[in-house]
């Protein structure tokens, strides 16, 4: 006699062991969210007139200071333009100050006078342009911390917008991290937590700064930002781990 499968209870046995897994993964520890370290401010920094490159001579990974010169060029040609341009104000201002006297003694037609001031007008522009232009022939940082990488050579022609160097601050490193929507309902800009590095091992205090201003509707979920608030001066950007975030106990 042939013994008909118990699809009932296979069935059941399938159930019991899908609640089983269920429970286990609702056991599993909650809160330990991934992250990542970025400095809050960096920038590429970029040519910005083309030329010969005279100076260039911070390395990667080399501290950098506010206003310090990592770059400059070779701006021969502009140095005697303005030198042109400020010979010719000064004959200009000349031209317009005997224009003046002699339109005191009524011994110069007005459009004479008018010219004068004219000619004296453009000559203080162009001066003024070269100068701008000059002020470009050096590349300075805005602001403290770190070369991460280098994009040109010294003697090295570059074209206007040529980048030149890649710089970040290292006095403070933001984090991002994503948790679910539902977080929304405790989770708020200012809420301290600790990460866990991987590369250091250690502990580091940090805080919440903002939320994301939307939700991803497929997984629910929410972007965070935050800040190390705790000693950075051995973090570099790209580390990672784990932040250590949970949502407060049922009735707390």
């Amino acid at each position: 006699m042939r013994t008909e499968p118990r699809v009932g209870y296979r069935s059941a046995l399938a159930l019991l062991l899908i609640a089983v897994s269920g429970l286990a993964l609702a056991d599993e520890p909650k809160g330990e969210l991934r992250v990542q370290l970025s400095p809050v401010r960096q920038t590429v920094l970029s040519s910005e007139i083309a030329g010969r490159l005279t100076e260039l001579s911070v390395k990667e990974g080399e501290r950098i200071e506010q206003g310090q010169r990592l770059a400059a060029f070779d701006c021969s040609v502009q140095q005697a333009q303005l030198a042109r341009s400020e010979a010719v104000l000064q004959g200009t201002q000349k031209k317009l100050d005997v224009a003046k006297r002699l339109d005191a003694l009524e011994s110069i037609s007005q459009a004479d006078v008018v010219q004068a001031q004219s000619d004296m007008a453009v000559a203080r522009a162009e001066s003024g342009v070269t100068r701008a232009v000059l002020q470009r022939c050096s590349v300075s940082a805005p602001f403290a911390g770190r070369v991460a990488q280098r994009k040109a050579d010294r003697w090295q022609h570059v074209a206007e917008g040529t980048e030149l160097l890649a710089i970040y601050d290292d006095s403070s490193y933001q984090l991002e991290l994503i948790v679910p929507s539902d977080w929304l309902t405790w989770l708020r800009a200012g809420q301290d937590f600790q990460v866990v590095l991987d590369e250091t091992g250690q502990h580091y205090p940090a805080q919440v700064e903002r939320l994301g201003a939307a939700i991803d509707p497929l997984s629910q979920s929410l972007k965070v930002f935050a800040r190390i608030t705790g000693d950075t001066r051995q973090l570099l950007p790209g580390m990672s781990g784990v932040a250590l975030l949970k949502p407060p106990a049922v009735g707390s």
